[in-house]
């Protein structure tokens, strides 16, 4: 079953460990990959790669830790642009809705009116396709960023599956 691609990628993962013993076989790890930096919490994870590797589009991975009745670890992880990016990218869609809105508004109005509706028409068409083009251009960053987002998810797995 084919899914849809997902702006915040995600996956979670059940491992057999403590948090606390994650927390120290991922520091261990970043001791010894240097295409990964990171910081580690204790039941945060965030991950991202090295600052010469860094463009724009690098995903940071962002990873949760929560004990389970069992002993183990549920992690639920999810991949993300720099939080400036994220910021950025939700203040353009929030920015083409609200102009969308307003065109739409306007549009009304003008038809009410009785006027020619051909430029408010065109503001409106322009407005939907800013917000339909910033939404797509977010799936292309990330496509762009794939290699580095299985990179991390690597790093990650190499960490869990490490020998105490």
């Amino acid at each position: 079953m084919k899914t849809r691609p997902r702006a915040r990628p995600r996956f979670t993962l059940q491992v057999p460990l403590s948090p606390a013993e994650i927390t120290a076989r991922v520091r261990k790890q970043l001791e010894v990959d240097p295409r990964v930096t990171g910081a580690v919490a204790r039941a945060t994870l965030l991950l991202t790669v090295r600052e010469e590797d860094t463009h724009f589009w690098s995903p940071h991975l962002d990873v949760q830790q929560e004990s389970d009745e069992a002993g183990g670890t549920n992690l639920s992880a999810m991949f993300a642009p720099h939080p400036h990016i994220w910021s950025t990218f939700v203040a353009i869609q929030a920015l083409f809705a609200l102009l969308s809105i307003g065109a739409a508004v306007w549009l009304t109005s003008v038809l009410m009116l009785g006027d020619s509706p051909v430029v408010a028409i065109v503001l409106l068409g322009l407005m939907l396709f800013g917000g339909g083009f910033a939404y797509g251009a977010a799936y292309v960053g990330q496509g762009i960023g794939s290699e580095q987002m299985y990179q991390l998810r690597a790093f990650l797995d190499a960490a869990l599956r490490e020998e105490a």
